[in-house]
C-alpha cells in the first residue's frame, strides 16, 4: 500500500472542488441546479479576447 506524504495533510481542497459538492447537496435537497463550477464552453473566445490575448503575449506578459 502506497502512503502520501504528510506534506499533503496541510494542502485544502481546491476551491471548485467546494462548490461542487454544495451544489450536489442542493440539489439533493430538491433544488434545481445549473452546473458552471468547472469545465470548458463549446464556443470559441471572441474575437475581442483573443486579440487583447495576442496584444498582452507580444508585449511580454506571460506570467501568472
Amino acid at each position: 500500500m502506497n502512503k502520501l506524504s504528510p506534506t499533503i495533510e496541510h494542502l485544502s481542497a481546491f476551491k471548485v472542488m467546494s462548490v461542487m459538492q454544495r451544489a450536489r447537496e442542493l440539489e439533493h435537497q430538491g433544488h434545481k441546479v445549473i452546473h458552471m463550477e468547472v469545465g470548458e464552453p463549446d464556443f470559441s473566445s471572441a474575437e475581442p479576447i483573443i486579440e487583447a490575448a495576442k496584444a498582452s503575449l507580444d508585449r511580454g506578459l506571460t506570467q501568472y
